[in-house]
């Protein structure tokens, strides 16, 4: 599955190439992304921004590797950029990667400015704005939602009479689903807008705009616990366009949260090709020449429509092609940053699935969930559990929509969503109401403790 684009690879050097890692939050973890690149090059170099968290474990993590170059660190974007600027003053960068969505901008200026391969800045600005999208989605003709613009809340009656209740509002710059809500009625639309417009969140970026789509009914694909909707996981090197898979999605239940996703697909050949074919339309429309990209696509009655273009691998993905395939993607999209095509295609051998489980609307604390450690004793075919909060701890969807994640491999996808089952319910995770007294907590974390994993699988 590879396209032709219009950029060509860069010329090969006699030296080991020297990539640059840009890291702070979110996307690959920086541990595993540096094993990968240390596999292209001994000189690997970090800017991590330090404005989410500190940097000293990735720092340690990076020396502890041995790796020619340096470590840096910058207070923000516009501080990365400087600071690659003067790294490559001082030794020669050949390649610029980052595996995060807030973190291309960076990556697209640094690699425009140093003649390196990359995205351009301006494919990058529409690939992070969902607005940009539609409107260059409409220019040519790829398949998506129809979509209204709104600037302010004189904009929402228009809106909906143009689009139609019920339908979806987002935020045009937005990831991880944060602040998407389906609005049924005027007064839904206006609570969900201020309530969009009042929430603060590092996947949140300044864009004032915000958009109301028409409802695509993705939640289900039926009765087969998937959902209607997929992506397609691309890589883009020397010039060419290349297809790798098509992930599924688990069902959605708590609204517009994402549960899971799987590699490789359970659709038929057919659905896959379609999809694919989407994908490269709205690919080529933006612009993007470089790097993974992780288009998602809406299986609907009328045929494949785009959801979104990301200009980065989807969060999960280098992990889930690991497991399925010993596919190093992210090794691959280091490769891309040297202008290098990919010297190898996944092979699948099983099925990876991605849980997350989401936090039910309102606001509770975690009475009680099962140790790590007795999970990963318990089912062999987990990959790692993360879960994100302690028992104690106050959740709500205001910070983040998920509870827990974890990862699986299993010899088919529906064997894989059937032992995801299994091991959510093994989580033990209990929720009681933010504002339960004390000896209510207590005696739901008395009742769990009476509870095995293996009982509960």
């Amino acid at each position: 599955m590879t396209s032709r684009t219009a950029r060509p690879s860069a010329e090969a050097t006699d030296q080991p190439p020297h990539l640059l890692l840009i890291s702070g939050i979110g996307g690959h973890a920086p541990a595993k992304a540096l094993d990968s690149l240390s596999r292209l090059s001994p000189a690997v170099s970090v800017v991590h921004i330090s404005a989410w968290g500190d940097p000293e474990p990735v720092r340690a993590d990076w020396a502890a590797r041995g790796l020619d170059g340096e470590f840096l660190t910058a207070a923000d974007l516009d501080g990365a950029v400087t600071a690659g600027l003067a790294l490559h003053a001082r030794h020669a960068l050949s390649g610029v990667v980052t595996y995060s969505e807030l973190l291309l901008r960076p990556q697209a200026e640094l690699a425009e400015r140093l003649g390196l391969p990359g995205n351009s800045p301006e494919a990058v600005a529409v690939a992070q704005s969902k607005s940009r999208q539609r409107r260059v989605f409409a220019e040519h003709g790829v398949p998506s939602p129809r979509f209204a613009e709104v600037r302010g809340e004189e904009d929402l009656a228009g809106a909906a009479r143009r689009i139609g209740l019920p339908a979806v509002l987002k935020p045009s710059l937005g990831a991880g689903s944060q602040s998407v809500r389906l609005v049924r009625t005027d007064e839904e639309l206006l609570a969900a807008y201020r309530e969009g417009r009042a929430t603060v969140s590092a996947f949140l970026q300044s864009e004032d705009v915000f958009l109301l789509e028409e409802r695509l009914e993705l939640e289900t694909d039926g009765d087969t616990g998937w959902a209607a909707y997929c992506s397609v996981e691309s890589l883009l090197a020397a010039g060419e366009r290349h297809h790798l898979a098509v992930s599924d999605r688990m069902a959605l239940r708590h609204g517009y949260a994402e549960e899971g996703a799987s590699l490789p697909s359970r659709l038929d050949a057919a659905t896959q090709a379609a999809a694919v074919d989407c994908a490269d339309r709205a690919i080529a429309a933006i612009g993007l020449t470089t790097g993974a990209v992780h288009t998602e696509i809406a299986l609907t009655p009328q045929g494949p429509r785009v959801i979104e273009v990301n200009a980065r691998a989807g969060g999960p993905m280098p992990v889930l092609f690991e497991v399925a395939a010993g596919y190093d993607y992210a090794a691959q999209i280091g490769r891309s940053a040297l202008g290098l095509a990919p010297d190898a295609e996944p092979e699948f051998s099983r099925a990876a699935l991605l849980r997350m489980v989401p936090i039910p609307e309102g606001a509770w604390r975690v009475a009680a969930q099962t140790p790590t450690q007795e999970l990963l004793a318990a089912f062999p075919e987990l990959v790692y559990v993360a879960p994100r909060f302690g028992p104690g701890r106050e959740v709500s969807r205001n910070r983040t929509l998920h509870l827990a994640t974890f990862m699986l491999g299993a010899p088919t996808p529906d064997l894989a969503r059937e032992g995801a089952h299994r091991i959510e319910r093994a989580l033990g995770i209990e929720l009681v109401e933010a504002d339960a007294s004390s000896a209510a907590v207590q005696a739901v974390v008395q009742a769990v403790a009476q509870t095995t994993v293996q009982a509960a699988a």
